[in-house]
């Protein structure tokens, strides 16, 4: 445990949050890519009601699997910023001690 001028952090641990957080992201991603062919909706007529749900549905897809996108990098990001802080604090603190 790193502890400089009243701030501590265990490293250990933080990084395997983050490594979880990346491990939590991939899986969603693999799920969302898996399942885009069940997802995808196909008209069950010709008429303009059938074409028309189907196409309102396809849209929400799209527009879900846009808005978890970016929800999985910002994951992403928060574990990259985890480990990154956690690193320059046990640095800081390398160099305090020697």
């Amino acid at each position: 445990m790193a502890d400089s001028a009243g701030m501590s952090i265990q490293a250990d641990e933080v990084a395997e949050v983050s490594r979880q957080l990346d491990e939590l992201a991939s899986r969603a991603e693999r799920v969302l890519q898996d399942e885009a062919v069940n997802l995808t909706v196909t008209p069950s007529a010709r008429d303009e009601v059938s074409q028309r749900v189907a196409g309102t549905l396809n849209e929400v897809h799209t527009s879900f699997g846009t808005a978890a996108g970016q929800g999985l990098g910002e994951m992403r990001e928060v574990a990259a910023t985890l480990r990154g802080h956690s690193d320059n604090i046990v640095a800081a603190d390398e160099g305090f001690i020697a």
